[in-house]
């Protein structure tokens, strides 16, 4: 099926600006319609508060968050604009817990894209992308605070080390790396061709190359810095339109066990990640 229906998390920050200029490159190439989605908490008292709050203050306080609403869709439609994007664009912004809003909102679109990360001061706007990538059933791919728009050059990376995971993201993002003209399937620590790990890589350039797209295998050694800086230095190297990746987490822990890879790699992104889990 093809991509026809985007959305990105908006909440005009500078990071969620840096997912709409991806967002509209996207839909101009895949002439899709992209929503804006800004997912807030409603206004609301503690009990033994809000019975020293008169009526009029109440609706003081929600014409305010009316307004700020307001204020950030004009925001989000102002920055497509700015970005010469003239397809079809929606707006929404249900009121609720922000991460399960946004994860529930992700499944009626083909794509979730989310800056890197959000303001660390305006704690009600948070946006998790562990999270995210766990609880939405969908692909994320999460925006470097930094991009540039630049013409995509038709080159992508997949992390691959056979994961079940790592399946899941090739498969989500099959869409967009059948249109490119490079691909390279990129493992760390697999450069035994006797190994297993290296086997199954093997496997999926072969598989890749059914569906008509040209994958090289590149074997990497990680560094001292770890996994995740290693990809990550590949792709500052190479310079692809995009990183496909698998997302690790823990079911009960997931916050503070959420993958060291993973985690390294969106705290530290310098080209757009797509995940899945």
């Amino acid at each position: 099926m093809a991509i026809k229906d985007l959305a990105v998390a908006f909440n005009a920050s500078d990071n969620s600006r840096a997912a709409v200029r991806l967002a509209v490159q996207m839909c101009r190439k895949y002439e899709a319609t992209l929503t804006g989605i800004y997912t807030h908490m409603p206004v609301k008292f503690e009990n033994q508060v809000e019975i020293w709050i008169s009526d009029e203050m109440k609706e003081s306080l929600e014409k305010a968050d009316a307004s700020s609403v307001a204020a950030i869709e004009e925001s989000f439609r102002t920055t497509v604009t700015e970005n010469g994007f003239d397809g079809p664009v929606e707006w929404a912004s249900p009121t609720g817990q922000p991460n399960d809003l946004l994860a529930r909102s992700a499944r009626y679109h083909d794509l979730l894209l989310i800056g890197q990360y959000t303001n660390p001061d305006r704690s009600q706007r948070r946006v998790r992308a562990e999270e995210l990538v766990m609880n939405s059933g969908k692909p994320i791919i999460a925006v470097p605070v930094d991009y540039q728009v630049r013409p995509f050059t038709g080159h992508a990376v997949v992390a691959w080390d056979g994961s079940r995971p790592a399946a899941r993201a090739l498969s989500d993002a099959m869409q967009i790396l059948e249109t490119k003209e490079r691909l390279d399937v990129v493992t760390v620590g697999a450069s035994d061709a006797g190994t297993s790990k290296s086997a199954f890589a093997q496997d999926i350039i072969t598989y890749l190359s059914r569906h008509g797209i040209d994958a090289r295998l590149t074997n990497l050694s990680a560094s001292r810095e770890g996994v995740g800086a290693t990809i990550l230095g590949y792709c500052g190297e190479t310079d692809p339109d995009v990183l496909v990746m698998g997302a690790y987490g823990h079911a009960r822990l997931r916050e503070e066990l959420f993958g060291g890879v993973t985690r390294h790699i969106l705290e530290n992104a310098n080209v757009p990640v797509l995940m899945a889990h």
